[in-house]
């Protein structure tokens, strides 16, 4: 039974080896093929275009929907279409005789380092925001007694976990809650003005804050 354990990964590891190998022996021979050459350019202009993503578009990605909070998620039609589009450009440059130039070749170092750098740092906040509650969007963004105002965003627990909304000191009726709205009524407000609403959820994490008036209701016409 030990030998069987043993042989089936050495077997596995030699075949890959092999391969591989196999694989750099038909590449060397063919490396002046028109076929060959025209792959290599695709490959390249892939991987740039894969780096210039995480350089650019991963940065604004984490900024609209984790900082600014316009949206809790980008179409997923924009990755491969960006990606297709930034390849097909890349695709264009001469990269044989780019490559030839050591300081072409120096810059490329330093921006895969760099793009590389950008986006260990992308995913390492992605995941640290991943399941913080957020507000995108309050409607309507001011509210009198009685009024019910509906709250939009994502990770606000399910009804069985339910947390509170605070404005001003003060704590909303709850009406309805699911995990991305949640509806409720405000009270008799303790002052009028312009204050921050927010949510603490039941575990005790705030979400972000999002500006909110009480209004007066003799005020309103």
């Amino acid at each position: 039974l030990f030998f069987f354990k043993a042989i089936i990964p050495a077997l596995g590891l030699t075949l890959f080896f092999i391969f591989w190998a196999l694989l750099i022996e038909i590449v060397w021979q063919y490396r002046q093929s028109a076929f060959l050459l025209i792959l290599t350019k695709l490959l390249i202009a892939a991987i740039f275009a894969l780096f210039v993503y995480a350089l650019i578009y991963l940065p604004l990605e984490f900024l609209m929907t984790e900082i600014w909070l316009i949206t809790p998620k980008i179409p997923s039609i924009v990755s491969p279409i960006l990606l297709i589009i930034l390849a097909g450009g890349f695709s264009l440059i001469n990269w044989n005789d780019k490559l030839k130039v050591k300081s072409w070749r120096l810059f490329l170092l330093v921006f895969i380092i760099i793009s590389g750098s950008v986006y260990l740092g992308y995913r390492q906040n992605k995941l640290a925001r991943e399941y913080l509650p957020k507000i995108y969007n309050i409607s309507p963004s001011w509210g009198i007694q009685a009024q019910l105002i509906e709250i939009r965003g994502v990770n606000f627990f399910p009804i069985w976990k339910k947390g509170k909304i605070l404005f001003n000191g003060q704590e909303m009726i709850i009406k309805s809650w699911n995990e991305e709205l949640i509806i409720a009524e405000q009270p008799v407000p303790a002052e009028f003005g312009k204050t921050a609403l927010f949510i603490v959820r039941s575990d005790g994490i705030i979400s972000n804050k999002v500006p909110f008036e009480v209004r007066d209701p003799s005020t309103l016409k």
